[in-house]
């Protein structure tokens, strides 16, 4: 479970942005003239961001919480396993038969708890990303407009160059005025499924 492939797909949606807030000065500004293009590194102002690292401790230590939950469940199995090999010679074929499934199904009800658990805290992060994506639009369109700029684009799509169009470092500032800490709060997709039901 990775957070950066979490963060970089969520942000992916903002990699190239041309000022969506203002569609019509947009095509004035390209008719007008050549585009005035802009740079932000998307996924380095998410990790040096207040807000980013605030997201990223709070995976980090619910993280190690559900694998320290998983470990102790895999070791009562390991060792309830071990008893019912232990007391195979006690038991008859049925009743040895029949805590064997049990135990099958425990591991199986173990497995599927944790992929969930998983999951939820998956869906939890990159709720709390579109939170950070939502405060960036605003202060990119913000940006652009002081600068100038008519396209933004990701560093992530630069082959080179570009250092004196990079606008990071008061996109960075401004999103650390505007916006310190997002919970990351485990959603199961049945929850994400009724939250999103409800907003249409």
């Amino acid at each position: 479970m990775k957070l950066k492939s979490v963060v970089t797909r969520t942000l992916a949606a903002i990699a190239v942005l041309s000022l969506s807030a203002a569609p019509v000065a947009v095509g004035s500004a390209l008719a007008a003239g050549p585009a005035v293009i802009l740079i932000v590194n998307t996924e380095a102002v998410f990790a040096q961001s207040k807000v980013g690292q605030s997201i990223r401790t709070q995976f980090q230590e619910q993280a190690k919480k559900l694998q320290a939950e998983s470990t102790k469940a895999e070791e009562k199995l390991q060792a309830d396993a071990k008893k019912l090999s232990d007391d195979r010679a006690l038991l008859s074929q049925e009743d040895l038969q029949k805590k064997f499934q049990a135990l099958q199904k425990n591991e199986m009800e173990h497995q599927q708890s944790m992929q969930e658990k998983g999951q939820a805290l998956q869906l939890g992060v990159q709720q709390a990303n579109a939170k950070v994506e939502a405060a960036l639009r605003p202060i990119f369109a913000e940006v652009m407009k002081e600068k100038g700029g008519t396209v933004l684009f990701d560093q992530s799509v630069i082959v080179a160059g570009g250092s004196d169009l990079d606008i990071s470092a008061e996109v960075l500032k401004r999103l650390n005025e505007k916006l310190t800490t997002v919970e990351v709060k485990p959603v199961s997709l049945a929850e994400l499924q009724a939250q999103q039901k409800n907003d249409n």
